[in-house]
Protein backbone atom coordinates (compact mmCIF):
# COMPACT_ATOMS: atom_id res chain seq x y z
CA UNK A 1 0.00 0.00 0.00
CA UNK A 2 3.09 2.28 0.26
CA UNK A 3 3.06 2.87 -3.51
CA UNK A 4 -0.64 3.74 -3.39
CA UNK A 5 0.04 6.22 -0.60
CA UNK A 6 2.96 7.70 -2.52
CA UNK A 7 0.71 8.08 -5.53
CA UNK A 8 -1.96 9.66 -3.32
CA UNK A 9 0.57 12.05 -1.78
CA UNK A 10 1.97 13.12 -5.13
CA UNK A 11 -1.46 13.49 -6.69
CA UNK A 12 -2.70 15.48 -3.70
CA UNK A 13 0.17 17.98 -3.58
CA UNK A 14 -0.03 18.49 -7.34
CA UNK A 15 -3.81 18.84 -7.12
CA UNK A 16 -3.56 21.47 -4.39
CA UNK A 17 -0.84 23.32 -6.29
CA UNK A 18 -2.82 23.25 -9.52
CA UNK A 19 -6.03 24.36 -7.82
CA UNK A 20 -4.16 27.36 -6.40
CA UNK A 21 -2.45 27.94 -9.74
CA UNK A 22 -5.61 27.76 -11.82
CA UNK A 23 -7.60 29.81 -9.34
CA UNK A 24 -4.99 32.56 -9.67
CA UNK A 25 -4.75 31.79 -13.39
CA UNK A 26 -8.50 32.28 -13.70
CA UNK A 27 -8.16 35.86 -12.49
CA UNK A 28 -5.02 36.34 -14.57
CA UNK A 29 -6.91 35.35 -17.74
CA UNK A 30 -9.98 37.35 -16.73
CA UNK A 31 -8.04 40.57 -16.10
CA UNK A 32 -5.84 40.06 -19.16
CA UNK A 33 -8.75 39.41 -21.53
CA UNK A 34 -10.75 42.37 -20.28
CA UNK A 35 -7.76 44.72 -20.12
CA UNK A 36 -6.42 43.95 -23.60
CA UNK A 37 -9.77 43.57 -25.34
CA UNK A 38 -10.64 40.98 -27.98
CA UNK A 39 -7.92 41.96 -30.47
CA UNK A 40 -5.16 42.48 -27.89
CA UNK A 41 -6.03 39.20 -26.22
CA UNK A 42 -5.95 37.61 -29.67
CA UNK A 43 -2.36 38.84 -30.18
CA UNK A 44 -1.26 37.40 -26.83
CA UNK A 45 -3.09 34.13 -27.57
CA UNK A 46 -1.36 34.00 -30.97
CA UNK A 47 2.07 34.41 -29.30
CA UNK A 48 1.28 31.70 -26.76
CA UNK A 49 0.04 29.38 -29.50
CA UNK A 50 3.10 30.05 -31.66
CA UNK A 51 5.54 29.39 -28.81
CA UNK A 52 3.48 26.42 -27.73
CA UNK A 53 3.79 25.00 -31.23
CA UNK A 54 7.52 25.58 -31.72
CA UNK A 55 8.48 25.51 -28.04
CA UNK A 56 8.55 21.72 -28.20
CA UNK A 57 11.98 22.06 -29.86
CA UNK A 58 13.40 23.26 -26.52
CA UNK A 59 13.01 19.74 -25.14
CA UNK A 60 12.40 17.16 -27.91
CA UNK A 61 11.48 14.43 -25.44
CA UNK A 62 14.44 14.79 -23.05
CA UNK A 63 12.25 15.49 -20.01
CA UNK A 64 10.03 12.45 -20.51
CA UNK A 65 12.99 10.17 -21.19
CA UNK A 66 14.82 11.48 -18.11
CA UNK A 67 11.81 10.78 -15.89
CA UNK A 68 11.37 7.25 -17.26
CA UNK A 69 15.02 6.23 -17.03
CA UNK A 70 15.80 7.85 -13.66
CA UNK A 71 12.64 6.37 -12.13
CA UNK A 72 14.11 2.95 -13.02
CA UNK A 73 17.69 3.80 -11.92
CA UNK A 74 18.07 6.73 -9.51
CA UNK A 75 21.88 6.76 -9.86
CA UNK A 76 21.51 8.23 -13.37
CA UNK A 77 20.07 11.53 -12.08
CA UNK A 78 23.25 13.62 -12.14
CA UNK A 79 24.31 12.20 -15.51
CA UNK A 80 21.01 13.17 -17.12
CA UNK A 81 20.99 16.66 -15.58
CA UNK A 82 24.52 17.54 -16.66
CA UNK A 83 24.20 16.31 -20.22
CA UNK A 84 20.63 17.35 -20.98
CA UNK A 85 21.39 20.88 -19.76
CA UNK A 86 24.08 21.27 -22.43
CA UNK A 87 21.92 19.65 -25.10
CA UNK A 88 19.09 22.06 -24.29
CA UNK A 89 21.34 25.06 -24.88
CA UNK A 90 21.61 23.98 -28.51
CA UNK A 91 17.87 23.32 -28.60
CA UNK A 92 17.22 26.83 -27.24
CA UNK A 93 19.05 28.48 -30.15
CA UNK A 94 17.24 26.17 -32.56
CA UNK A 95 13.85 27.14 -31.11
CA UNK A 96 14.46 30.87 -31.18
CA UNK A 97 15.79 30.64 -34.73
CA UNK A 98 12.75 28.72 -36.00
CA UNK A 99 10.30 31.16 -34.39
CA UNK A 100 12.23 34.22 -35.62
CA UNK A 101 12.22 32.79 -39.16
CA UNK A 102 8.47 32.09 -39.03
CA UNK A 103 7.71 35.59 -37.73
CA UNK A 104 9.87 37.12 -40.50
CA UNK A 105 8.21 35.05 -43.25
CA UNK A 106 4.65 35.78 -42.10
CA UNK A 107 5.47 39.47 -41.65
CA UNK A 108 3.77 40.22 -38.34
CA UNK A 109 3.75 43.87 -37.15
CA UNK A 110 6.55 45.00 -34.81
CA UNK A 111 4.36 44.85 -31.70
CA UNK A 112 3.31 41.27 -32.43
CA UNK A 113 6.93 40.25 -33.10
CA UNK A 114 8.08 41.69 -29.78
CA UNK A 115 5.35 39.87 -27.87
CA UNK A 116 6.29 36.60 -29.59
CA UNK A 117 10.00 37.01 -28.78
CA UNK A 118 9.33 37.73 -25.09
CA UNK A 119 7.08 34.70 -24.74
CA UNK A 120 9.67 32.58 -26.60
CA UNK A 121 12.41 33.49 -24.12
CA UNK A 122 10.02 32.58 -21.30
CA UNK A 123 9.39 29.15 -22.84
CA UNK A 124 13.13 28.53 -23.29
CA UNK A 125 13.83 29.25 -19.62
CA UNK A 126 10.94 27.02 -18.58
CA UNK A 127 12.55 24.20 -20.56
CA UNK A 128 15.60 24.37 -18.29
CA UNK A 129 13.34 24.31 -15.24
CA UNK A 130 11.86 21.15 -16.75
CA UNK A 131 15.21 19.36 -16.37
CA UNK A 132 14.92 19.54 -12.59
CA UNK A 133 11.18 18.83 -12.59
CA UNK A 134 11.92 15.58 -14.46
CA UNK A 135 14.16 14.46 -11.59
CA UNK A 136 11.60 15.52 -8.98
CA UNK A 137 9.03 13.43 -10.84
CA UNK A 138 11.37 10.42 -11.16
CA UNK A 139 12.06 10.49 -7.41
CA UNK A 140 8.31 10.98 -6.82
CA UNK A 141 8.95 14.24 -4.96
CA UNK A 142 6.08 16.16 -6.53
CA UNK A 143 5.99 18.68 -3.68
CA UNK A 144 8.94 20.51 -5.29
CA UNK A 145 7.18 20.63 -8.65
CA UNK A 146 4.14 21.92 -6.80
CA UNK A 147 6.21 24.71 -5.28
CA UNK A 148 7.25 25.84 -8.77
CA UNK A 149 3.64 25.82 -9.97
CA UNK A 150 2.41 27.97 -7.08
CA UNK A 151 5.28 30.46 -7.25
CA UNK A 152 4.79 30.93 -10.99
CA UNK A 153 1.04 31.54 -10.54
CA UNK A 154 1.67 34.13 -7.81
CA UNK A 155 4.29 35.91 -9.90
CA UNK A 156 1.98 35.98 -12.94
CA UNK A 157 -1.06 37.45 -11.19
CA UNK A 158 1.11 39.97 -9.34
CA UNK A 159 2.82 41.06 -12.56
CA UNK A 160 -0.45 41.37 -14.48
CA UNK A 161 -2.03 43.49 -11.73
CA UNK A 162 1.01 45.79 -11.71
CA UNK A 163 0.75 46.20 -15.49
CA UNK A 164 -2.96 47.01 -15.26
CA UNK A 165 -2.45 49.39 -12.31
CA UNK A 166 0.08 51.48 -14.20
CA UNK A 167 -1.82 51.26 -17.49
CA UNK A 168 1.05 49.64 -19.36
CA UNK A 169 0.73 47.97 -22.76
CA UNK A 170 0.86 44.45 -24.14
CA UNK A 171 4.68 44.50 -24.33
CA UNK A 172 4.97 45.05 -20.58
CA UNK A 173 2.32 42.41 -19.99
CA UNK A 174 4.27 39.90 -22.09
CA UNK A 175 7.42 40.70 -20.08
CA UNK A 176 5.67 39.32 -17.01
CA UNK A 177 5.93 35.83 -18.54
CA UNK A 178 9.68 36.21 -19.00
CA UNK A 179 10.35 37.63 -15.53
CA UNK A 180 8.32 34.85 -13.90
CA UNK A 181 10.28 32.18 -15.78
CA UNK A 182 13.61 33.66 -14.64
CA UNK A 183 12.59 33.71 -10.98
CA UNK A 184 11.11 30.18 -11.06
CA UNK A 185 14.28 28.77 -12.66
CA UNK A 186 16.46 30.35 -9.97
CA UNK A 187 14.27 29.03 -7.16
CA UNK A 188 14.20 25.55 -8.74
CA UNK A 189 17.99 25.45 -8.97
CA UNK A 190 18.30 26.48 -5.32
CA UNK A 191 15.73 23.90 -4.20
CA UNK A 192 17.39 21.10 -6.15
CA UNK A 193 20.86 21.95 -4.81
CA UNK A 194 19.50 22.08 -1.25
CA UNK A 195 17.30 18.97 -1.25
CA UNK A 196 19.25 16.72 -3.63
CA UNK A 197 22.76 17.65 -4.70
CA UNK A 198 24.53 20.44 -6.55
CA UNK A 199 24.11 19.63 -10.25
CA UNK A 200 27.33 18.99 -12.14
CA UNK A 201 27.88 19.63 -15.81
CA UNK A 202 29.61 16.41 -16.82
CA UNK A 203 29.96 16.01 -20.57
CA UNK A 204 29.67 12.47 -21.91
CA UNK A 205 29.42 12.67 -25.68
CA UNK A 206 28.96 8.90 -25.95
CA UNK A 207 25.85 9.33 -23.80
CA UNK A 208 24.43 12.01 -26.11
CA UNK A 209 23.78 9.96 -29.23
CA UNK A 210 21.62 7.17 -27.70
CA UNK A 211 19.90 9.68 -25.40
CA UNK A 212 18.99 12.11 -28.19
CA UNK A 213 17.90 9.20 -30.40
CA UNK A 214 15.63 7.64 -27.76
CA UNK A 215 14.27 11.02 -26.63
CA UNK A 216 13.55 11.97 -30.24
CA UNK A 217 10.69 9.48 -30.35
CA UNK A 218 9.01 11.37 -27.52
CA UNK A 219 10.07 14.65 -29.12
CA UNK A 220 8.60 13.93 -32.54
CA UNK A 221 5.41 12.74 -30.88
CA UNK A 222 5.24 15.96 -28.85
CA UNK A 223 5.77 18.03 -31.99
CA UNK A 224 2.88 16.29 -33.71
CA UNK A 225 0.66 16.70 -30.65
CA UNK A 226 1.26 20.43 -30.35
CA UNK A 227 0.55 20.84 -34.06
CA UNK A 228 -3.08 19.93 -33.56
CA UNK A 229 -3.16 21.75 -30.23
CA UNK A 230 -1.93 25.11 -31.54
CA UNK A 231 -2.10 25.13 -35.34
CA UNK A 232 -5.76 26.16 -35.28
CA UNK A 233 -4.95 29.51 -33.62
CA UNK A 234 -2.18 30.23 -36.14
CA UNK A 235 -4.46 29.33 -39.04
CA UNK A 236 -7.26 31.49 -37.61
CA UNK A 237 -4.88 34.46 -37.35
CA UNK A 238 -3.92 34.13 -41.03
CA UNK A 239 -7.28 33.08 -42.50
CA UNK A 240 -9.70 35.15 -40.38
CA UNK A 241 -7.99 37.63 -38.02
CA UNK A 242 -6.92 38.36 -34.44
CA UNK A 243 -10.50 38.81 -33.16
CA UNK A 244 -11.41 35.26 -34.19
CA UNK A 245 -8.29 34.04 -32.38
CA UNK A 246 -9.39 35.88 -29.24
CA UNK A 247 -12.95 34.51 -29.37
CA UNK A 248 -11.72 30.97 -29.98
CA UNK A 249 -9.04 31.08 -27.29
CA UNK A 250 -11.43 32.44 -24.68
CA UNK A 251 -13.07 29.00 -24.81
CA UNK A 252 -9.97 27.00 -25.71
CA UNK A 253 -8.04 28.25 -22.67
CA UNK A 254 -10.81 27.01 -20.39
CA UNK A 255 -10.40 23.55 -21.90
CA UNK A 256 -6.62 23.71 -21.49
CA UNK A 257 -7.07 24.67 -17.84
CA UNK A 258 -9.10 21.49 -17.28
CA UNK A 259 -6.20 19.38 -18.53
CA UNK A 260 -4.46 19.87 -15.20
CA UNK A 261 -6.69 17.07 -13.86
CA UNK A 262 -5.41 14.24 -16.06
CA UNK A 263 -2.05 16.00 -16.16
CA UNK A 264 -1.35 15.77 -12.44
CA UNK A 265 -2.64 12.22 -12.25
CA UNK A 266 -0.53 11.04 -15.16
CA UNK A 267 2.50 12.94 -13.83
CA UNK A 268 2.14 11.04 -10.54
CA UNK A 269 1.51 7.61 -12.03
CA UNK A 270 3.99 7.71 -14.94
CA UNK A 271 7.04 6.70 -12.81
CA UNK A 272 5.04 3.82 -11.30
CA UNK A 273 3.86 2.58 -14.70
CA UNK A 274 7.46 2.76 -15.98
CA UNK A 275 8.66 0.65 -13.04
CA UNK A 276 5.80 -1.87 -13.13
CA UNK A 277 6.23 -2.50 -16.87
CA UNK A 278 9.47 -4.27 -15.93
CA UNK A 279 8.59 -5.56 -12.44
CA UNK A 280 4.82 -6.27 -12.25
CA UNK A 281 2.51 -6.43 -15.28
CA UNK A 282 -0.48 -7.20 -13.02
CA UNK A 283 -0.01 -3.96 -11.07
CA UNK A 284 0.33 -2.08 -14.35
CA UNK A 285 -2.96 -3.54 -15.63
CA UNK A 286 -4.73 -2.59 -12.40
CA UNK A 287 -3.36 0.97 -12.58
CA UNK A 288 -4.47 1.26 -16.19
CA UNK A 289 -7.99 -0.05 -15.64
CA UNK A 290 -8.69 2.08 -12.56
CA UNK A 291 -7.16 5.17 -14.17
CA UNK A 292 -9.39 4.90 -17.25
CA UNK A 293 -12.49 4.48 -15.11
CA UNK A 294 -11.84 7.41 -12.76
CA UNK A 295 -10.53 9.81 -15.40
CA UNK A 296 -13.43 9.17 -17.78
CA UNK A 297 -16.03 9.57 -15.03
CA UNK A 298 -14.44 12.87 -14.03
CA UNK A 299 -14.22 14.05 -17.65
CA UNK A 300 -17.85 13.26 -18.45
CA UNK A 301 -18.94 15.20 -15.35
CA UNK A 302 -16.95 18.23 -16.55
CA UNK A 303 -18.52 17.87 -20.00
CA UNK A 304 -22.01 17.80 -18.48
CA UNK A 305 -21.44 21.00 -16.50
CA UNK A 306 -19.52 22.80 -19.25
CA UNK A 307 -22.04 22.04 -21.98
CA UNK A 308 -25.06 22.84 -19.81
CA UNK A 309 -23.75 26.11 -18.38
CA UNK A 310 -21.47 27.40 -21.15
CA UNK A 311 -23.35 30.71 -21.33
CA UNK A 312 -22.99 31.37 -17.60
CA UNK A 313 -19.29 30.43 -17.65
CA UNK A 314 -18.30 32.66 -20.61
CA UNK A 315 -20.33 35.72 -19.60
CA UNK A 316 -19.19 35.53 -15.98
CA UNK A 317 -15.49 35.22 -16.83
CA UNK A 318 -15.10 37.37 -19.95
CA UNK A 319 -18.19 39.57 -20.21
CA UNK A 320 -20.63 40.23 -23.06
CA UNK A 321 -17.85 41.10 -25.56
CA UNK A 322 -17.07 37.37 -25.71
CA UNK A 323 -20.65 36.16 -26.25
CA UNK A 324 -19.66 34.35 -29.50
CA UNK A 325 -17.35 32.17 -27.39
CA UNK A 326 -20.37 30.42 -25.86
CA UNK A 327 -21.03 28.30 -28.94
CA UNK A 328 -17.30 27.64 -29.31
CA UNK A 329 -17.15 26.33 -25.74
CA UNK A 330 -20.18 24.09 -26.25
CA UNK A 331 -18.44 22.59 -29.28
CA UNK A 332 -15.00 22.32 -27.66
CA UNK A 333 -16.27 20.75 -24.43
CA UNK A 334 -16.87 17.50 -26.33
CA UNK A 335 -13.10 17.06 -26.46
CA UNK A 336 -12.75 16.75 -22.66
CA UNK A 337 -13.83 13.08 -22.21
CA UNK A 338 -11.62 12.13 -25.14
CA UNK A 339 -8.51 14.06 -24.19
CA UNK A 340 -8.58 12.93 -20.54
CA UNK A 341 -8.18 9.34 -21.72
CA UNK A 342 -5.79 9.95 -24.62
CA UNK A 343 -3.54 11.79 -22.16
CA UNK A 344 -3.34 8.58 -20.12
CA UNK A 345 -2.98 6.37 -23.22
CA UNK A 346 -0.10 8.45 -24.56
CA UNK A 347 1.84 8.26 -21.30
CA UNK A 348 1.13 4.53 -21.01
CA UNK A 349 2.64 3.95 -24.45
CA UNK A 350 5.71 5.87 -23.32
CA UNK A 351 5.97 3.93 -20.07
CA UNK A 352 5.90 0.57 -21.90
CA UNK A 353 8.49 1.63 -24.51
CA UNK A 354 5.96 1.99 -27.33
CA UNK A 355 6.74 5.62 -28.20
CA UNK A 356 7.20 4.65 -31.86
CA UNK A 357 3.51 3.72 -32.03
CA UNK A 358 2.73 7.08 -30.43
CA UNK A 359 4.56 8.84 -33.26
CA UNK A 360 2.50 7.03 -35.90
CA UNK A 361 -0.80 7.83 -34.20
CA UNK A 362 0.02 11.49 -33.53
CA UNK A 363 1.44 11.89 -37.05
CA UNK A 364 -1.73 10.66 -38.70
CA UNK A 365 -3.84 12.81 -36.37
CA UNK A 366 -1.78 15.98 -36.88
CA UNK A 367 -2.05 15.71 -40.67
CA UNK A 368 -5.77 15.01 -40.38
CA UNK A 369 -6.20 18.07 -38.13
CA UNK A 370 -4.41 20.45 -40.50
CA UNK A 371 -6.46 19.31 -43.50
CA UNK A 372 -9.70 19.51 -41.52
CA UNK A 373 -8.86 23.01 -40.27
CA UNK A 374 -8.11 24.23 -43.78
CA UNK A 375 -11.70 23.45 -44.77
CA UNK A 376 -13.62 24.15 -41.55
CA UNK A 377 -11.92 27.44 -40.63
CA UNK A 378 -12.49 28.81 -44.13
CA UNK A 379 -16.18 27.88 -43.93
CA UNK A 380 -17.01 28.32 -40.23
CA UNK A 381 -14.17 30.35 -38.62
CA UNK A 382 -13.65 29.63 -34.88
CA UNK A 383 -16.58 27.18 -34.80
CA UNK A 384 -14.86 25.17 -37.51
CA UNK A 385 -11.63 25.17 -35.48
CA UNK A 386 -13.56 23.87 -32.46
CA UNK A 387 -15.11 21.03 -34.44
CA UNK A 388 -11.74 20.11 -35.98
CA UNK A 389 -10.19 19.82 -32.50
CA UNK A 390 -12.93 17.48 -31.27
CA UNK A 391 -12.94 15.25 -34.36
CA UNK A 392 -9.15 14.95 -34.32
CA UNK A 393 -9.08 13.93 -30.66
CA UNK A 394 -11.78 11.36 -31.44
CA UNK A 395 -9.48 9.85 -34.06
CA UNK A 396 -6.59 9.75 -31.55
CA UNK A 397 -8.83 8.00 -29.01
CA UNK A 398 -9.92 5.32 -31.50
CA UNK A 399 -6.39 4.61 -32.73
CA UNK A 400 -4.87 4.44 -29.24
CA UNK A 401 -7.51 2.28 -27.60
CA UNK A 402 -7.49 -0.08 -30.59
CA UNK A 403 -3.73 -0.62 -30.36
CA UNK A 404 -3.59 -0.97 -26.57
CA UNK A 405 -6.54 -3.37 -26.44
CA UNK A 406 -5.21 -5.53 -29.27
CA UNK A 407 -1.49 -5.66 -28.47
CA UNK A 408 -1.05 -5.01 -24.78
CA UNK A 409 -3.88 -4.83 -22.26
CA UNK A 410 -7.05 -6.73 -23.08
CA UNK A 411 -9.29 -5.64 -20.24
CA UNK A 412 -12.93 -4.71 -20.08
CA UNK A 413 -13.01 -0.93 -19.99
CA UNK A 414 -15.51 -0.48 -22.82
CA UNK A 415 -18.46 -1.35 -20.57
CA UNK A 416 -17.51 1.34 -18.05
CA UNK A 417 -17.02 3.90 -20.81
CA UNK A 418 -20.45 3.10 -22.26
CA UNK A 419 -22.18 3.27 -18.87
CA UNK A 420 -20.47 6.56 -17.99
CA UNK A 421 -21.43 8.06 -21.36
CA UNK A 422 -25.09 7.10 -20.79
CA UNK A 423 -24.90 8.66 -17.32
CA UNK A 424 -23.64 11.93 -18.84
CA UNK A 425 -26.39 12.04 -21.47
CA UNK A 426 -29.13 11.45 -18.90
CA UNK A 427 -27.72 14.15 -16.62
CA UNK A 428 -27.48 16.73 -19.42
CA UNK A 429 -31.10 16.14 -20.42
CA UNK A 430 -32.31 16.52 -16.83
CA UNK A 431 -30.23 19.67 -16.23
CA UNK A 432 -31.60 21.32 -19.39
CA UNK A 433 -35.11 20.56 -18.21
CA UNK A 434 -34.38 22.02 -14.77
CA UNK A 435 -32.61 25.13 -16.15
CA UNK A 436 -35.86 26.44 -17.61
CA UNK A 437 -37.87 25.75 -14.47
CA UNK A 438 -35.60 26.56 -11.51
CA UNK A 439 -32.57 28.72 -10.67
CA UNK A 440 -29.51 27.61 -12.67
CA UNK A 441 -27.32 27.27 -9.56
CA UNK A 442 -29.85 24.89 -8.01
CA UNK A 443 -30.00 23.00 -11.31
CA UNK A 444 -26.21 22.64 -11.20
CA UNK A 445 -26.24 21.26 -7.64
CA UNK A 446 -29.01 18.80 -8.50
CA UNK A 447 -27.05 17.81 -11.60
CA UNK A 448 -24.05 16.86 -9.46
CA UNK A 449 -26.24 14.74 -7.16
CA UNK A 450 -27.97 13.02 -10.08
CA UNK A 451 -24.67 12.21 -11.81
CA UNK A 452 -23.08 10.67 -8.71
CA UNK A 453 -26.21 8.66 -7.89
CA UNK A 454 -26.34 7.15 -11.38
CA UNK A 455 -22.65 6.21 -11.13
CA UNK A 456 -23.47 4.17 -8.04
CA UNK A 457 -26.70 2.72 -9.46
CA UNK A 458 -24.93 1.48 -12.60
CA UNK A 459 -22.05 0.21 -10.43
CA UNK A 460 -19.48 2.31 -12.23
CA UNK A 461 -18.15 3.18 -8.78
CA UNK A 462 -17.89 -0.07 -6.80
CA UNK A 463 -17.27 -1.04 -3.19
CA UNK A 464 -13.71 -1.94 -4.17
CA UNK A 465 -13.16 1.60 -5.46
CA UNK A 466 -14.51 3.09 -2.24
CA UNK A 467 -12.21 0.82 -0.23
CA UNK A 468 -9.20 2.03 -2.23
CA UNK A 469 -10.12 5.64 -1.51
CA UNK A 470 -10.48 4.85 2.19
CA UNK A 471 -7.03 3.29 2.32
CA UNK A 472 -5.50 6.22 0.49
CA UNK A 473 -7.01 8.79 2.83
Amino acid sequence: MSEVRTLAKNTTVLLVANIISYLLGFFTTLYTARYLGVEGFGILALALSLTGLFGVFTDLGLTTLTTREVSRDKSLANKYIGNTAIIKIFYAFLTFGIIALYVYIVGYPQEVRTVVYLITLSVILSAFTGIFNAIFQAFQKMEYMSLNIIINAILMITGILIVIHFGLGIIALSSVYLISSVIVLIITLITYSWKFFVPKIGLDLKFWKPTIKEASFFGVSNILVVIYFYIDSLMLSVMVGYSAVGIYNASYKLIVVLLFIPGIFVTSIFPLMSQHFESSKELLKMEYEKSVKFLFATAVFIFVMGFSFADKIILTIYGTAYTPSIVALQALIFVVPLIFITNLFGNLLGAINRQRILIIITGVSALFNVVLNLYLIREYSYIGASVATVVTEGLVFILMISYISKHFLRISINENITKTTVTGIITVILIYYMKFNINWLLAAVLGVIIYVLILFILKIITKEDIEIFKRIF
